[in-house]
């Protein structure tokens, strides 16, 4: 099983950068892996929640079930797949002088026939390690280019 863990400082209040996150309908909008995603449960936001999303993993695409399973307000939100790629991960929250220390970690395990060999594996794990990057970067720009009145009119 493979995992990595990303950290970011955004100068954004601790509130606005969760409620961001934590709205389903932002995640494609700096979560490059996520092609799609649709919620499939009468609860769309915290626990229980549950999406149909379809996953970018180099060229394929593995359409995948997640559920939220641990759901603090302000705190963090933690997701696990129940099918498809199988993962289980999310994101944490803690305030900081500057603003907000969010901190994305992720276990994941590799379809069979996906990996044929080492070198398949590192290049996947590569590509999981720099799109996990990349998302965090998005992300810290999105909250610190929006002004705080642009915030306030966001639907979350």
């Amino acid at each position: 099983m493979g995992q990595f863990k990303r950290t970011v400082t955004i100068k954004c209040p601790l509130e606005k950068a969760f409620d961001y996150v934590t709205d389903w309908q932002n995640l494609k909008s700096f979560f490059s892996n996520i092609l799609d995603i649709n919620p499939i449960s009468l609860v769309q936001y915290g626990p229980g929640a549950a999406f149909e999303t379809l996953f970018k993993v180099k060229r394929a695409e593995i359409p995948t079930t997640l559920e939220v399973i641990e759901f603090v307000k302000d705190k963090k939100m933690i997701l696990r797949s129940t099918r498809g790629l199988k993962v289980r991960g999310g994101w944490e929250f803690r305030p900081t002088s500057e603003g907000t220390l969010i901190i994305f970690s992720l276990e994941y395990e590799l379809p069979p026939g996906m990996v044929r060999g080492d070198r398949d594996r590192q290049a996947i794990e590569q590509e999981f390690d720099e799109s996990a990057g990349q998302s965090m970067m998005l992300l810290k720009w999105i909250l610190e280019s929006a002004t705080m009145s642009q915030m306030e009119d966001w639907h979350f």
